[in-house]
């Protein structure tokens, strides 16, 4: 079958999942249930020239215009939460959970997952207690480590199990994934050796991280009091083994086993001060095998003075500095969260692009942000934010090996960014953005980013956004959603 036939086919299996489905919950409806039908048609139209990486010389600026399309089905009973946002047969970790652009233009499924409530007022008197399996959007706090990343189009999704448990302001999940290639016991299609998805030029996970994670396991404890919120996470994820022979990469048996702990603190003074805290440290052993001991320390204040709230802070990301002979990795990666949100619209530190010496990420010198955050509410329908970062190297790093520093490169300083973004609500689901980004870079800034000849010194971005989510079981007045 060829391409076309395939996605002709994926599309009419869509198109009577969601007609089918759409009919039996309808009709299946009672008093106790709860039907959702939602979508969202969602519009960018970008002008790039330098986001990501800074534009050699003589690049032009790239335009286009880019559409997430999408319709969830979702059921609620007493006993049962469904949601479902389209439809294909898989195997977990068939395709991946990834934040690049090379993958994803297609239609895939985001979101399938159902959740079992097991708790109830007459048997187990908590909150709630219930198991959610399937495909399904992981966040937590402020999605700094696991988040949607729902800015990018194809956003995040996780093939997972999860227990969930809360009670009186306590929370408790313990959630579980193991990806596999394919479902088969056949000659040559045995054992249990994960060769990730999809194979090379794209590079699935964070900070071109290189490869789908095995299996992951994590627990999430947080506790919301008057003092705001109390959270830790100990995230596992596991990695299968590699080698290279011949020159060919291969993956062979056994995984290599990486930790994250630590915690964070939502804090909430008084109602115009807000003070937000967190400490996480990485270790046991990267997805190469080397020894990890790497950190990440973030620290933010938020004040708000009438409609303005201004929140400024720092982020300190641990890396490797010029030292590049030992096993021992210091360069913290930042999971599966969302690193638009925090390290500047530009994207260019710990997104899919590399970002380490000579554009190799196992040689980052990590990161530290100094920022600040600006944010007015005009009203209810129009907002505005302004957010200034200034950037450097967490370490001193070693000079480039393919790309030459420019004459005057000094000291860790990398680059400062302005990120401009103006938000309005036309009328109820329906909204319109705009934002424009610029950064200015030192010559330090080209030794890690992919190399090239020549670059300029400064990358611009602006883009225009258009975002419909109706909701089709809304009542209507006059007329009007």
């Amino acid at each position: 079958m060829n391409a076309s036939n395939h996605l002709a086919m994926k599309k009419r299996v869509l198109q009577l999942l969601l007609l089918s489905g759409a009919g039996f919950i309808l009709s299946a409806q009672t008093a106790t249930a709860q039907v959702s039908f939602t979508g969202q048609i969602r519009t960018r139209t970008e002008l790039r020239h330098g986001q990501g990486s800074l534009p050699a010389k003589d690049a032009k600026p790239n335009f286009f215009t880019n559409q997430r399309t999408r319709l969830n089905l979702g059921y609620t009973t007493d006993r049962l939460r469904f949601l479902i946002s389209a439809q294909e047969v898989r195997v977990w970790g068939s395709d991946q959970s990834t934040i690049s652009n090379l993958e994803g233009s297609k239609l895939f499924l985001h979101q399938a997952w159902g959740e079992l409530i097991l708790s109830d007022s007459s048997s187990i008197k908590v909150d709630n207690l219930s198991i959610k399996a399937g495909r399904q959007e992981i966040m937590y706090d402020d999605s700094r480590l696991l988040g949607n990343l729902d800015w990018l189009q194809q956003a995040r999704r996780h093939d997972a199990v999860i227990l969930k448990f809360s009670n009186k302001g306590w929370q408790a999940d313990l959630g579980f994934a193991f990806n596999q290639n394919h479902g088969q016991d056949t000659p040559g299609k045995s054992g249990n050796i994960y060769q990730s998805i999809p194979a090379a030029p794209v590079a699935p996970g964070t900070n071109g991280i290189g490869m789908m994670y095995k299996s992951m396991q994590y627990g999430y404890f947080a506790r919301n009091a008057t003092f705001g919120r109390l959270s830790l996470l100990l995230f596992k994820d596991d990695f299968q083994k590699t080698q290279v022979q011949d020159g060919v990469l291969q993956y062979t048996e056994g995984v290599n086993s990486r930790v994250t702990l630590g915690g964070a603190l939502f804090s909430k003074l008084s109602d115009n001060l807000r003070v937000n805290a967190a400490a996480y440290y990485q270790g046991n052993d990267d997805r190469l095998g080397n020894t990890l001991e790497a950190y990440n320390l973030t620290l933010d204040a938020a004040y708000t003075y009438g409609k303005l709230t201004t929140n400024p802070g720092f982020d300190w990301l641990s890396g490797n500095g010029k030292d590049t002979s030992g096993n021992v990795n210091h360069r913290f990666d930042p999971l599966y969260g969302t690193p638009h949100k925090f390290w500047g619209f530009m994207d260019y530190f710990y997104v899919a692009d590399a970002f380490g010496t000579d554009g190799n990420p196992t040689r980052s010198p990590g990161l530290v942000d100094y920022f600040i955050r600006n944010r007015y509410v005009a009203s209810d329908k129009l907002s505005a934010s302004v957010d200034l970062h200034a950037f450097y190297a967490a370490n001193s790093f070693a000079e480039g090996e393919v790309s030459p520093l420019r004459a005057g490169g000094a000291g860790r300083r990398l680059a400062t960014e302005a990120d401009l973004v103006l938000q309005y609500g036309l009328f109820k689901n329906v909204s319109m953005e705009a934002g424009y980004a610029i950064i200015f870079a030192t010559d330090k800034l080209d030794i890690l980013k992919a190399p090239a000849t020549d670059k300029q010194n400064h990358g611009q971005w602006a883009y225009l956004m258009l975002n419909l989510t109706p909701d089709f079981l809304a009542k209507t007045e006059k007329g009007k959603q």
